[in-house]
């Protein structure tokens, strides 16, 4: 895709960003870099991860993206449905899946899930389809995706935002990552997060369009471009997910990141603009 591959000449300096205490921190070998859409700077044994305050990042509706957005019309549409997940009391872990209507569809999407609810998870918003999926919220885990191009979508986004943000990150891991050398990276790197609350979620990288790059039934390759508010900033990264039992999973590179690039663009051109806020 010819839109990926530009980087803007405005791209924001990387190097040398500045930590919750006020340092710089060298980029180093780039864990992350703002490649789960939020503000987590990287070296190669450390992670300095700023979250919003507690207050401000309880799960709660957005109101409907601006009317000149693409995705306006179907928050419009959806933000008077009740959520489409239903909690679920389990302790003991998840059960199997159900049984989705569109899991042999292959279509890839042009435009915007029509039946989606926005909710804010610490600070970054997430989508939620009727018909996509995820169909089971547990605690931190949203979880049962269709086996689809846009329940990969979906899953793709949810799955790249709470495996770093979710309190229960571990969980979120061990479930909804694939296991392998990236994943134990990322555990061995995660676990070693510093946190801040003093950070408002203003800075968050959100969610602004999307591209399937490819798509099987097993596999799908995702680019997700997200806008940084403060900035107005766009960076795309390329997020894979797999089938693996009855839902997607994350798959990480070796090194535990979760894209093997991330690059900067100037416009939308070649992705289906898309976004709660």
């Amino acid at each position: 895709m010819t839109s990926t591959s530009r980087r803007s000449a405005e791209s924001p300096d990387l190097s040398t960003p500045a930590s919750p205490h006020g340092r710089g921190v060298s980029r180093g070998a780039a864990f992350w870099a703002a490649a789960v859409f939020v503000a987590l700077l990287a070296v190669p044994t450390v992670i300095v991860l700023v979250l919003p305050d507690r207050d401000s990042t309880a799960d709660r509706p957005l109101p409907p993206a601006p009317s000149g957005s693409t995705a306006s019309a179907s928050a419009a549409a959806s933000a008077a449905a009740p959520p489409p997940m239903p909690s679920t009391s389990s302790t003991t872990g998840p059960g199997r899946c159900p049984a989705t209507s569109g899991a042999a569809s292959r279509t890839l999407p042009t435009q915007p899930p029509d039946d989606v609810v926005w909710t804010v998870f610490h600070g970054v918003a997430e989508p939620a389809s009727r018909e996509h999926g995820p169909h089971r919220k547990e605690g931190d885990v949203n979880r049962c995706h269709t086996r689809t191009p846009t329940g990969a979508l979906i899953a793709a986004w949810q799955i790249a935002t709470r495996f770093v943000l979710a309190d229960d990150w571990r969980r979120v891991v061990r479930l909804q990552v694939m296991p392998g050398p990236g994943r134990d990276a990322y555990v061995a790197q995660r676990s070693r997060v510093r946190t801040d609350t003093g950070r408002t979620a203003g800075g968050y990288g959100q969610l602004a369009a999307f591209a399937i790059a490819s798509y099987t039934p097993d596999v799908a390759t995702v680019q997700l471009v997200s806008r940084f508010a403060a900035t107005g900033h766009l960076q795309v990264n390329t997020v894979t997910v797999v089938w693996s039992g009855d839902d997607w999973r994350l798959r990480l590179q070796p090194d535990g990141s979760i894209s093997p690039s991330l690059q900067a663009v100037t416009s939308l051109a070649g992705f289906v603009p898309w976004g709660g806020v």
